[in-house]
């Protein structure tokens, strides 16, 4: 663990849960799930895994990857990477890692859309999601 450590912090999760499903039908609707789901592979897979440290590294990979478009789209999803120590692992359980790798999946899904082909598509399917479900403000639509 000599790399730095990221983790994901969650301001509303339940709210983040709810976009999270908001961007995965509109990425299924415009045809750019496949390809998220791709990429979320290793995600899906560390989450089966018993193993803690196969899912640390798994959500370390992601987040170096990932980590600057979340911290670029905190205003919409109130998620936001930050750094962490050993100590921030030793105390962290499976049932955490497996949320972080939930949302690392929502994100990657957010991330393969927006720069799909159909994105516009995607953005106003999203859109339309999101206000129907009353998650996010006129303000925060207009964001996206």
């Amino acid at each position: 663990m000599s790399e730095m450590n990221q983790t994901i912090k969650l301001e509303d999760q339940d709210i983040t849960v709810k976009i999270f499903e908001c961007v995965k039908k509109a990425a299924e609707v415009t045809h750019s799930a496949l390809r998220a789901a791709q990429k979320a592979s290793d995600a899906a897979s560390a989450i089966i895994s018993k193993d803690k440290e196969d899912k640390w590294h798994t959500l370390q990979k992601y987040l170096r990857e990932y980590g600057p478009f979340i911290n670029n789209t905190t205003c919409f999803t109130g998620l936001y990477v930050y750094a962490v120590d050993m100590s921030f692992y030793n105390d962290t359980g499976l049932d955490a890692l497996d949320r972080q790798l939930q949302t690392v999946i929502g994100i990657v899904y957010l991330n393969e859309a927006l720069h799909s082909a159909a994105k516009e598509t995607f953005k106003q399917c999203l859109k339309s999601q999101l206000k129907k479900n009353n998650l996010l403000t006129d303000a925060q639509l207009r964001l996206i």
